[in-house]
């Protein structure tokens, strides 16, 4: 069993007005999109790449060798099984983008370089959702390939730090990043101990 942890990364959720949640139809610039709250637990169905798509591209010999970045379902679902028993945090399965940079890569505004528009931003992040993303990071894909190449069981369990759709800056205390950040720990040891047999 392999396993990849990260604390810093960002997720996506979509936000409706109250009492309107099935038959609310988002037009244009109309919708309004939210990130999962600060501390959400999320587990990796599949590591995607820029253009959402479950894959690692590699140079092998100069020539490009596309492998797959699908995780293990039934570890992903008994990891999810063991966030609802412990109580402690929400936690959620979905895909992750993993990108090559931590600024434009990722969509934010306050790298050195920057391309693009607020909008812009906005919009690659709203299809990103729509992929099924919940967080961003630049780790998971390779992680993922080698595992799926070497037929092992992986996984990889994430902790939201900010709300993209907010902000690209992290505003939370030093106190409660280290609280948020043990909780991939906590769920991945509750998981362990099961498997052991010594889960109390």
């Amino acid at each position: 069993m392999c396993w990849r942890q990260l604390e810093s990364n960002e997720g996506f959720r979509p936000v409706h007005p109250p009492g309107t949640r099935d038959a609310w139809k988002p037009r244009g610039s109309q919708r309004h999109l939210r990130g999962l709250a600060p501390g959400t637990v999320v587990v990796t169905d599949k590591a995607v790449d820029y253009s959402f798509l479950a894959q690692f591209e590699q140079v092998v010999l100069g020539k490009v060798v596309t492998r797959s970045t699908e995780l293990d379902e039934e570890v992903a679902n008994e990891l999810l099984q063991c966030s609802s028993e412990l109580q402690n945090f929400p936690t959620v399965i979905g895909n992750t983008l993993c990108t090559h940079d931590f600024y434009e890569g990722q969509g934010r505004l306050d790298g050195a370089l920057c391309s693009f528009s607020h909008e812009d931003k906005l919009e690659y992040l709203r299809k990103a959702y729509e992929a099924g993303v919940r967080n961003i990071e630049m780790e998971s894909s390779v992680f993922a390939a080698m595992c799926r190449i070497c037929g092992l069981k992986a996984a990889v369990v994430c902790v939201a730090l900010l709300d993209r759709f907010e902000g690209d800056q992290i505003t939370s205390s030093h106190d409660v990043l280290v609280e948020y950040q043990q909780r991939p720990q906590v769920l991945v040891s509750h998981f362990i101990k099961k498997r052991l047999g010594r889960a109390v």
